[in-house]
Parts: C-alpha cells; structure tokens; sequence
C-alpha cells in the first residue's frame, strides 16, 4: 500500500503579479508572495500558469491568498481568503507586450496560453539555451542561467548552433570566468557532439516533442536531415 500525505497549506499576501518569458515565448503570470515557511522551505513565488486560472481564482494583487506545494515541491495558489480583502486590491492585466523585449503577444483561439512572437526575443533565447544544455537533452555541464545570460547579453549567442563556435579567449573574458574553467565548458559542448540523435531532438525545444516524441522520431527517420526533410 502507498500512503500519500496531504498537501501543507499556508496563508499569504500576494504582494504583485509578474510575467516570466518562456522558451516558446509562453507568457507565465507569477504571483510574488510575502515570504512565508511552508514543507521546509521559505515560499516567495508561486506560477498562476495563465489568464484564465488568474480568474478562475478570482485573484488580485493585494489579496491573502492559501497556497500548497503540489507534491511537496511546487509552490501553488489554491484560493483567494475574500474576508481578508480591503478595497485596495488591484486587478491583474496581461501585458499588451512582451515585458522583455516589447515584441507582439499573440493568443491563438482555443489556446490557454499567450506567446510572444518576436523571434529575437532575449527570454526565449535564454530559455532554449538552457533547455539545449539540459541533463536530458545536450548534458552541457556548467552551462546555467549566469553564464546563457552573458552569452546573449554579450551577443556571443545568437542560437544554440552558437555554442559550437565559441572560443576559449571570448568564454575566459566573461566575468568570472578563467581559462581552466572556460575549458572545462567547451569541453563539455565538444562532448555533447556524441549524444545521441533522440537528445538533440528533444534538445532543439520544438513545440509538443518532448523526450518520448524525439526518441520516437529518431528511431523511425534515423538521421536529422530526413528530419528536416
């Protein structure tokens, strides 16, 4: 028999709503909580997924809210506590564009989510670049979220085929970088070479080709040209 605890909840205030920028350009409302202990660790965030969960609970900027960790992991809104409101709460809007690069937001009919459609959009570069680095994709050791922001800041990056131009006098010249650790990543870019064709497809961050997809294709067309193709 499995014994499934149930979820901790905790009571806080929602202080503001951000939008965070996805590797698809996906637009994710975050709620900024007042910090609050809850399942071993101090809560300061938690993801409203979109527009229309942002209504189905109803929720304000300003309002006391319940919030759980699914799975004891991922900080989540439940609901919204009314007789804790004030009168100065504030509704939410979705920005009419992208708050990272001011790009064009578009929302699909039937689709839940809104995306930004710039293509050179910096969020979504730095959102593929760690995708493509991933343990389950490319497996780049030391390539995180610092270093993919100086890479596209410094406009070394502009894709991830990028990477594989690299040198070690432009990686050893970022801050807090030397050459035995600048090494150290182009040697694991090199080794990311070798893996194999179902890691690079799921690694190039197309929509609905996750790991199963991208092993499946690989099997089935055994080369990325006929891929392409």
């Amino acid at each position: 028999i499995a014994y499934k605890y149930p979820a901790r909840q905790a009571s806080t205030k929602v202080l503001d709503i951000f939008v965070s920028v996805g590797r698809t350009g996906a637009l994710t409302p975050v709620a900024l909580l007042e910090p609050v202990f809850l399942a071993g660790t101090t809560v300061s965030r938690a993801t409203l997924h979109n527009e229309d969960e942002i209504e189905r609970l109803g929720v304000k900027i300003g309002d006391w809210v319940m919030i759980e960790k699914s799975g004891e992991v991922i900080p989540k809104v439940l609901s919204v506590i009314p007789s804790k409101r004030t009168g100065k709460e504030t509704e939410f809007e979705l920005p009419k564009n992208c708050p990272v690069c001011g790009g064009l937001i578009s929302r699909p009919e039937g689709e839940v989510v809104a995306r930004c459609v710039a293509a050179d959009c910096t969020a979504q570069l730095m959102g593929r670049l760690l995708h493509f680095a991933s343990r389950r994709a490319m497996r780049i050791e030391g390539l995180g979220g610092v270093l993919a922001e100086q890479f596209v800041a410094e406009k070394l990056v502009k894709d991830v085929g990028d990477l594989y131009s690299l040198t070690l006098e432009q990686v050893a010249a970022l801050p807090r970088m030397a050459k035995k650790s600048a090494g150290n990543l182009l040697a694991q870019i090199e080794a990311s070479k070798s893996r194999d064709l179902s890691n690079l497809i799921f690694a190039l961050g197309i929509r609905h080709v996750g790991e199963r997809t991208g092993g499946i294709l690989a099997l089935e067309l055994g080369s990325l040209d006929k891929l392409m193709a």
